[in-house]
This record gives structure tokens, C-alpha cells and sequence, in this order.
């Protein structure tokens, strides 16, 4: 068996040596009660019964405090080893190993009856001074506050979302007018629930909550509009009233509450997230944690634990877009120096900005180096509260001016999702996450005054980028999307076309089969055409440019 273990134990051995994650937990609420997690350095073992009789046998050090203290181990992390294997191998093949995915092997939660936050303390103290612990943290069992078409006929509030348009917005409408409007990309939002009842939403299939997640009944609506509002930004239905999501046409938008009917449980709904996602899927963090007091509000990655999930989740592959807080909190800090001394974890953290073409630092945005791009952090017209509208007096038909990081982070991720479909589209692959955060970077909109909370995301700009990246942008070819890719009864192309552009589509051998103007309408009918592999060639002026097609009858 040592022979088995060695090499594993000293490749994190390694990992412990060079990021010393000890000396960091604190009560994150100090009125509430705590789950405490114990992460140990991860290695394979056979099993010796229960799983805290394993863990014992396995670090004889724990067994005086076991003794003392009579608690049990359980599973810190709920992702299936399935899934963790897959992701490892994801990791392997995207990063050149899997050491950030193997960390989560080793993460426990200790269940200790009636015990307090003193006891918990100080049983976090004494675990790490075990040189098998590579750290503890306490997280909160009690809720940390978010970062913030039915009869009557409800007016078409579109035009109200100008974070769409160009500078000072994100210029998200130069990405619909191409059809980048999330095909094919699933979204998943960790946060407090929603109501999948709201106009917008209830008929839209793509909107549901995770598998076998629940909202809990204690959540009040000041907690699920927060959601509400969250899903009308990305997902609102594409009609003729209420507003439009940044990603309406999205494959999937799935809720993963933290507050459900078993409880408040953050690293649960985290763990669930990623266990039902996969590379080029994106994950929103819609959530805040305490920083250096329980309402200095940080990202949430600045929890160990949840900075592991993240870590282990972007080396695999998935795309984590983050709210930086509400704090007004400075990360590059003294007291963030164990923080930032923990590396990347890969995450896009997003800032608040005005929603003018100063685009300054919001006030209460939490700032510094490891924050990427900014968001409006206020006047983003949403689902939700009924502050700003509510129809008929229906609860399912309010309309919110939403703001914070909160409206920040989703402004963002309908970016990434909308350049993660092109990407996709153009290659058959997907963006690493460091890469989509470097593309927003690099050809954002640059921030004004304040501490450092990012450029604005210029689509535009960001399309451009990945068209001259990919070889793509000629002025002797047309730039255009096609969905849905495998297609059944009609292909949509979009694209900017002149009145006399044309599409044809050619069997793999050459022979034409379908010729068809282009013009105002960008649909083509394809009845009768096998099921197989075709090339649809756009002529639009002199350009000319031909891509793969899927046909599935």
C-alpha cells in the first residue's frame, strides 16, 4: 500500500509546503452558529469502517482530540467521485494536472453535538496544529445577505435596458445582431432561489432549479427576488413586453439554492453546481462573504473552502464569474495578504462601475488587483422587488432597477456566455476561463476613478479580438453564426447582410442542394435533406465564407 500512497502524499505535501492555508478561519457571523470544515492533505486509503474511524486510522494524531471532543466525520464536499474523477481528467487535459481536483478528496465537515462557536474554535485551533491539516474553516449555518407576459398586459421595457447598447454599456446588441445570444451554453446561478413564476420565466424551459434542489419557505422575497432579478437579466424571455435576458436563447439556466428546505448550506449548493456542470459551462457566484468584519463583504472565494471548489472547477474547465462584494473592501490589504497569497483561482471577480462613460468605481464595490472587469452597478432594469414596476398588483409581474455587484456580475456573464457561444461555434471547442477573463480584459472598456474594479466588457471590441485570434476577420469574408448546429427543419444564420447576400448549402462531395437569399429574413428550410455532414456557403457582396453544418432529420 506505501508504494501505492507515496507519490500522492508528496505531490500535495508539495501543494501544502508552497500555499500555507493555516491561521485564516473566523466566524463569518459571530451571532450564528458554524459548520466547521477540515481540509487534509488527500491521499487514498483502504477503508478501516466508519469513515472518522478511517480518518483516525489513517492520521493517528487525531485520535486525543476525536477522544476529547467525540465528534464525526462526514463528507465535506458533495460532488460523486465519478464526477471528481472526470473533472480530474479535465484538469489533466486543460491544465497539465489535476492537483486542484484532488484537494477536494481530503475536505471534511465535522459533525460535534451542541457545540458552540467557542468549542468549534477552539477544535480549530488545535486541528491545525496537526501537520496533516492544511487548514479549517468555519462557515456560517445561517443565511449572509445577497451582494442585491400575463394579463395585465405588461409594457415592453427593453428600451429601459440600455446596459445593452454601446459604450456605456456593454454593447451586448453587436452580439445579438451576430445571433450570439447563449445557444448552446448552460448557465447555473448559486444563490438564494428565484420565482420561476415571474412572466418572464414560467414558460421559458430552459429556467429551472438544479436537480433535486428546494427554495426554502423561510426565504422571504427579499432574498428570492435577488435570484428573480438575477434570471431576468440573463434569461427573460425574448417577447414583445418586459425586458429581454443578455442570454435568452441559453440551453440551460439552472438554480443551485444555498438556503433550502433542509437548511442554509453554501458549500453544498457550490458542490452541487459543479457536480452538474462540465467544461464551457459557466457558474455565477451571486453571493458575498464577510471579510475582515461579518459586513466588510468580500467575494466569496475569500471562504477556503469555497476558493478550493473554485480553483478545482476552473482547472476543469468551467467558467466561474464572481460578485466581488459590497464591502468597499481594498484586496491588496494587509489583511488580505493570505488571500491573495493562495494564487488565482481562476474565477472572473467582478466589480461595480457607474453606468456612465466615466465608468468610475461605485462606492460600496469591494476593489483591488484581483478583481477583472466591472459591471453597472446600479440603474440595471430586472425581474423582481416591483420597485420599479409591478403590473396589476401581481407579484409575478414586478420589474426592479437592480444594483451592487449583484447587477454587476450578471452584465458580465451574459459576455461570457455570448463569446463562449462563438468560440464554440467557430471552433467546436470551448474558451478556457483564464482566457475568456484575459479577452474581457484586454479589450474592455477602461475604468475611471477609484480603486481597481476592472475595464467594462466591449463586445464589440471582444468579438473582434477573437475573430482576428481565430483568423477569421477579412475583409473578404462574412462574419456570421449559424444555430441551431446540429439542425433539423431550419438553419438561422445571423449576421449584418446586404439585400443581395445569399446562402447555398453543398453536400461534403460538392453538389448544391439548397440556394437561398439571404437578404431580411435569415432563416433557410431544409425539408428533405439526410441526416449528415454539409457546407453552408454565405456570399455577401465579395465576401464569401463557408462553414460545417449538421443535418438531423
Amino acid at each position: 500500500m506505501n508504494r501505492i500512497l507515496l507519490p500522492i502524499i508528496l505531490l500535495v505535501s508539495v501543494i501544502g509546503f508552497t500555499q500555507n492555508r493555516k491561521g485564516q478561519f473566523h466566524l463569518q457571523k459571530p451571532d450564528a452558529m458554524h459548520d466547521l470544515y477540515v481540509a487534509f492533505e488527500p491521499s487514498d486509503v483502504l477503508s478501516a469502517g466508519t469513515l472518522t474511524q478511517t480518518l483516525v486510522y489513517q492520521f493517528p494524531e487525531l485520535e486525543s482530540l476525536q477522544a476529547e471532543y467525540q465528534f464525526t466525520f462526514e463528507k465535506g464536499i458533495a460532488i460523486n467521485n465519478q464526477k471528481l474523477s472526470e473533472m480530474e481528467a479535465d484538469a489533466k487535459r486543460f491544465k497539465g494536472n489535476a492537483s486542484a481536483v484532488h484537494v477536494l478528496r481530503g475536505i471534511y465537515k465535522i459533525h460535534m453535538a451542541n457545540a458552540d462557536n467557542t468549542e468549534l474554535l477552539a477544535l480549530a485551533e488545535k486541528l491545525e496544529r496537526l501537520s496533516a491539516v492544511r487548514y479549517c474553516e468555519l462557515v456560517s449555518k445561517q443565511p449572509i445577505v445577497p451582494p442585491a407576459d400575463i394579463a395585465p398586459a405588461t409594457p415592453d421595457f427593453r428600451p429601459l435596458q440600455t446596459y445593452y447598447e454601446a459604450d456605456p454599456g456593454v454593447n451586448m446588441q453587436y452580439a445579438h445582431d451576430m445571433g450570439l445570444t447563449g445557444t448552446g451554453i448552460r448557465i447555473r446561478d448559486v444563490e438564494y432561489g428565484m420565482n420561476k413564476q415571474h412572466e418572464e420565466f414560467v414558460d421559458v424551459a430552459a429556467v429551472q432549479l438544479g436537480p433535486d434542489m428546494t427554495i426554502s419557505s423561510d426565504a422571504t422575497p427579499a432574498y428570492v427576488d435577488h435570484g428573480t432579478a438575477v434570471t431576468g437579466i440573463m434569461c427573460a424571455d425574448n417577447g414583445t413586453y418586459g425586458i429581454t435576458g443578455l442570454s435568452y436563447n441559453a440551453a440551460e439556466f439552472l438554480m443551485f439554492p444555498e438556503w433550502q428546505e433542509t437548511g442554509y448550506n453554501r458549500v453544498f449548493a457550490i458542490s452541487q453546481s459543479i457536480e452538474n456542470s462540465v467544461a464551457g459551462d459557466v457558474i455565477i457566484f451571486e453571493m458575498q462573504t464577510g471579510g475582515q468584519t461579518s459586513t466588510a463583504y468580500v467575494p466569496e472565494e475569500f471562504n477556503q473552502v469555497s476558493w478550493d471548489l473554485v480553483k478545482a472547477a476552473t482547472d476543469s474547465g468551467i467558467t466561474i464569474v464572481a460578485a466581488a462584494g459590497n464591502g468597499n473592501q481594498n484586496l491588496d490589504a494587509t489583511f488580505y495578504q493570505n488571500y491573495m497569497n493562495r494564487g488565482d483561482s481562476g474565477a472572473i471577480i467582478v466589480g461595480g462601475g457607474t453606468p456612465n462613460t466615466s465608468h468610475n468605481k461605485i462606492s460600496y464595490s469591494t476593489y483591488g488587483s484581483r478583481v477583472d472587469v466591472q459591471g453597472w452597478a446600479s440603474n440595471v432594469y430586472a425581474t423582481g422587488y416591483g420597485d420599479a414596476a409591478e403590473i396589476g398588483g401581481d407579484y409575478n409581474q414586478q420589474y426592479t432597477i437592480f444594483s451592487g455587484t449583484s447587477s454587476a456580475t450578471p452584465v458580465v456573464s451574459g459576455c461570457v456566455v455570448a463569446l463562449q457561444q462563438y468560440y464554440f461555434e467557430q471552433t467546436g471547442s470551448y474558451m478556457l476561463p483564464q482566457d475568456i477573463r484575459t479577452l474581457l480584459k484586454d479589450t474592455g472598456i477602461a475604468q475611471g476613478s477609484g480603486g481597481n474594479v476592472g475595464p467594462l466588457p466591449n463586445m464589440e471590441a471582444a468579438i473582434t479580438a477573437l475573430q482576428e485570434q481565430l483568423g477569421l476577420k477579412s475583409e473578404h469574408e462574412v462574419v456570421f453564426s449559424v444555430y441551431p448546429n446540429p439542425a433539423y427543419e431550419t438553419v438561422n444564420v445571423h449576421g449584418i447582410f446586404s439585400a443581395s447576400a445569399k446562402a447555398e448549402i453543398f453536400t461534403v462531395t460538392g453538389q448544391k442542394v439548397i440556394e437561398s437569399n439571404l437578404g431580411s429574413q435569415n432563416q433557410i428550410a431544409i425539408p428533405g435533406l439526410a441526416s449528415g455532414m454539409y457546407i453552408l456557403k454565405i456570399t455577401n457582396g465579395n465576401a464569401v465564407t463557408s462553414k460545417k453544418i449538421i443535418v438531423r432529420q
